[in-house]
Parts: structure tokens; C-alpha cells; sequence
């Protein structure tokens, strides 16, 4: 069947958010260090890179698991300190980055497809998409935090599919994280397309469903595998 929709991961796919990992890897380091945990950054790196390899949901909370186990409590304190930075540093330190090629990829793209922003985001992103000169680009305009539904759940991409009017196999998503974007998707019957960008290019598929239809460096390459999908 014809590909009517693109759904389009925010973050890796369109926005450049290496900038916002490192931050969270120096705090950590920091943390883990006041609290007797003899670490530096390329150990965490390490650790780090092993979790994202085996699709751990949030590669940094299992690190921290791994680092104070079994002691629930301090696990649960620790990661409640570091959830408040990720918090404050999104809302009080985070500088959106569009990627390169990007707002061209999306105005050619938009011309051809239904486009809809599939991202775990919060709702402030889309003014600076909208500053940025792309927001007008997307069919669908929400994110998780509008949606009250964030990926990998299936409903999430159920609700842009309901809301786009096309169905599972007209569909095509595109994102950076084989556990969050292609697995679930898969899951509906939604044709997959992964952008090895950001540190999620490292995960290795531990299932034959978390493997994607096509895979693509940037962005910018997506138009020319799509009559392959």
C-alpha cells in the first residue's frame, strides 16, 4: 500500500540533543561522586554505552542500578535527585538545535506525505519548532505531553494514525531508538525507518521486531529509501 504519513521522531531525527546527554553524563558523574561512588566520566561512558547497546529504556538509571545495587533506597534517592536535574535543566538550561538539512528535508518531505511530529517532547518544544520555521511542515502537531501518552506505548502512535486518518500500513515511522520507535510500531504494522544519530545509534536489536525496514544516517536521506520501505 502507498505511504500516505511520515511519523517523525523530535529528538535525534530533528533535533540535535547530544548537547543535552553530556550534560546529564557531568552531572551524574558529580552525584555518583559525593555520594562514595568512585567514578569518572569515561567509566560512566562506558557503562553507559554497554546499557543503550542492550535497549535498556533509560541507559542512565540502570547505570546507577548497577553502581549502588542492592540498596534500594539509595538507588531510589540517587535517581530522584538526578529525575530533578533533568527536570530543571530541560526547562531552565536546555537550547533546542535543529539538525542539519533539516527545515529543507521537511519542507520537500511535506510537499509528498502527511507529516506528524511523534516525539516524547514537552509541549514548549513547539515554539521553537515553530521559530525555527518547521512546525507548519506537520499534519500533527502534538507531543506526549499534550497527548497524555508517551512512546513506546502503541496507543501513542494509535492517536496520530486516528488523528492523521490513515492506517497502520499507509504509515511509515521514523526515529533514532529501536525500543521507543521501531519496536512499537512494528508491533501496529507501521512500516520503520532508523536514523543512526545520537548515542541511541548504538543499540543492538534484541528482537527480530526490533529490527527496522530501512536505516538511514540522516534525515536527509529519508526520501531516497522510502520507495524501498
Amino acid at each position: 500500500m502507498a505511504i500516505k504519513a511520515l511519523l517523525i521522531d523530535v529528538g535525534g531525527p530533528i533535533l540535535d540533543e547530544d548537547h543535552e546527554y553530556t550534560a546529564w553524563d557531568k552531572f551524574l558523574v558529580q552525584l555518583l561522586q559525593k555520594n562514595g561512588i568512585d567514578i569518572d566520566g569515561e567509566e560512566l561512558a562506558r557503562l553507559v554505552l554497554a546499557a543503550t547497546r542492550r535497549c535498556e529504556r533509560n541507559p542512565r538509571i540502570a547505570v546507577l542500578w548497577e553502581l549502588v545495587r542492592p540498596d534500594v533506597s539509595r538507588f531510589r534517592r540517587l535517581k530522584d535527585v538526578f529525575r530533578e536535574f533533568q527536570r530543571r535543566h530541560l526547562a531552565e538550561d536546555y537550547i533546542p538545535r535543529l539538525g542539519p538539512g533539516v527545515k529543507e528535508t521537511l519542507a520537500s518531505l511535506s510537499k509528498d506525505f502527511l507529516l506528524a511530529l511523534a516525539g516524547n517532547q514537552p509541549a514548549w518544544i513547539k515554539g521553537y519548532l515553530e521559530e525555527a520555521g518547521v512546525l507548519g511542515f506537520f499534519r500533527w502537531q502534538l507531543v506526549s505531553e499534550e497527548m497524555g501518552v508517551a512512546k513506546p506505548d502503541t496507543l501513542f502512535f494509535r492517536m496520530i494514525l486516528d488523528g492523521l486518518g490513515v492506517s497502520p500500513s499507509e504509515a511509515v515511522m521514523v526515529g533514532d531508538r529501536l525500543d521507543h520507535d521501531v519496536l512499537p510500531a512494528r508491533l501496529l504494522g507501521i512500516r520503520t525507518v532508523r536514523v543512526l544519530t545520537g548515542p541511541y545509534a548504538e543499540q543492538v536489536p534484541c528482537s527480530p521486531l526490533h529490527c527496522p525496514d530501512r536505516t538511514i544516517r540522516s534525515l536527509r536521506e529519508l526520501s531516497h529509501v522510502l520507495a524501498e520501505v
